[in-house]
């Protein structure tokens, strides 16, 4: 990975943010306890130096206060105490006695603190001018006493916790750079993954998955199982259109087949009967074309959540109780039974006509395919605390076991319903109204026969209003 590419990405410029959030968050937090020690070794510099003072004032009980000057002339012979400063001012503000330098300017101080700089000869150690901090009180007599330190520890303490905290924050800034750098090969690299992967999906190879952790792991692994999830539906959707593109060209070839016979025949009669019959078959020929692309249409629409927009809460006993009086006599006709099994007041969420449109095709179905003299059976009961189950059950011939998922297909016929009408679609049109409203539709023997049981969630009634 080049160097320009990991500068780029957004992992290291986060990584940078994150490091100049630390630097103005140090800088802050050092000035704060730069300060506070500052302080305390003042405070400690100061007491040292009270200390001093007061065990040199103890010496002033005599008269003619020789006990001070004394005491004051015997620690500057003895050298006094390291870097401690002591001075005996006369009341007109000059030296008595005193160990600072010439330089130093005590003349018309006030009683009190005072920090002054001292020359670089106090302490040639030091590269720079030195400092001291010095206490001057005014004794009874009108004479100054002057005792000090210099603040070389002081000083010293302040240029170590500036350079610590300096040291810290560039090693900080040096590891945000290191680890934005090792963050950003990462993404990068995670990234080029994706994109590769999504090279191959667009050349057309939709089998491509994305690498992701089962459980857990990242927000790449989330996406990343998110995408997979979206690619396996994309998956499943190109492979059956391929698949109703095959059952087109393959189902519709024979209607259109009839067809074109049909139109030969017409354009050979010879007589006005001959051409209309030719004509009246070629006219059937092109309904079930027709009607073999409505019902395509219908369950495309479907498949696209189109009409999810129409959903209320629907008294479900009610609308099956109506379908079943309506499709009672149609039985009757055909010397076959329907009879109904509907518990009272179990409500859905659904669109109408579609739940309509779903068991009247489970019905014509179980109609076609059972014999005359024989019983269809419609139920509806609750199925748990919240769930319903509805069936519609024949006395037909039945579906092998090794079929009853693939009757659900478009265009998928069984080998004994070829010989009778149909396209293959109506069973694929109740599969996708299920789907949209979240029911599970499965098959099940009847012994003889064959039950088509949709199973769903209940919904809690509704205002009046929404029972029509």
């Amino acid at each position: 990975m080049r160097l320009p590419e990991l500068l780029r990405t957004s992992a290291l410029r986060l990584a940078l943010w994150q490091a100049l959030l630390f630097l103005v968050t140090a800088g802050v937090l050092a000035g704060i306890v730069g300060w506070q020690v500052h302080v305390f070794g003042r405070d400690q510099l100061r007491a040292a130096i009270r200390a001093d003072t007061q065990r040199l004032l103890e010496e002033r009980d005599e008269p003619d206060n020789g006990g001070l000057r004394d005491e004051i002339r015997e620690r500057l012979r003895a050298g006094g105490i390291e870097h401690t400063l002591m001075a005996l001012l006369d009341g007109a503000g000059q030296p008595v006695l005193s160990n600072l330098p010439a330089s130093v300017a005590l003349h018309g101080l006030a009683p009190g603190w005072h920090a002054v700089d001292m020359p670089r000869s106090y302490d040639p150690d030091d590269g720079d001018d030195a400092s001291a901090e010095l206490w001057l009180q005014r004794l009874p007599d009108g004479r100054m006493l002057v005792v000090g330190r210099d603040r070389s520890s002081l000083i010293q303490l302040d240029e170590t916790l500036a350079g610590a905290f300096a040291i810290a924050s560039g090693v900080a800034l040096l590891l945000a750079l290191f680890g934005g750098l090792l963050l950003g090969r990462s993404y990068l690299r995670r990234v080029r993954v994706v994109g590769t992967r999504a090279q191959r999906i667009m050349d057309g190879d939709l089998s491509v998955r994305i690498p992701a952790r089962a459980q857990g792991g990242d927000e790449f692994d989330l996406l990343a199982r998110q995408l997979n999830a979206m690619l396996a539906r994309i998956q499943t959707l190109m492979e059956s259109m391929r698949q109703v593109s095959n059952d087109i060209a393959h189902d519709l070839r024979t209607p259109l087949t009839h067809l074109r016979q049909r139109l030969e025949t017409a354009a050979r009669a010879s007589d006005a009967d001959a051409l209309r019959a030719a004509l009246a078959q070629a006219q059937h020929d092109v309904d079930q074309v027709l009607s073999t692309f409505s019902a395509m249409l219908a369950i495309a629409r479907i498949e696209a959540r189109e009409r999810r927009a129409g959903f209320a809460i629907l008294d479900f006993s009610t609308l099956l109780e109506v379908l079943a009086a309506d499709y009672a006599p149609v039985a009757e006709e055909r010397g076959q039974r329907l009879r109904t099994q509907i518990a009272p007041g179990l409500m859905v969420a659904g669109d109408r006509r579609l739940l309509q449109q779903l068991f009247a095709n489970l019905i014509e179905n179980a109609m076609t395919h059972s014999p005359a003299h024989t019983e269809i059976t419609l139920s509806l009961a609750a199925d748990g605390a919240q769930d319903f189950l509805a069936t519609v059950a024949d006395r037909g011939p039945g579906i092998p076991a090794a079929e009853r998922e693939a009757v659900f297909k478009r265009f998928y016929r069984l080998d004994q319903s070829r010989a009778t009408p149909g396209s293959g679609l109506g069973l694929a049109l109740v599969q996708a109204i299920a789907e949209l409203h979240g029911f599970r539709a499965s098959i099940a023997d009847h012994a003889p026969g064959t039950r088509v049981l949709l199973r769903g969630a209940r919904a809690a009634p509704a205002g009046s209003g929404d029972l029509a």
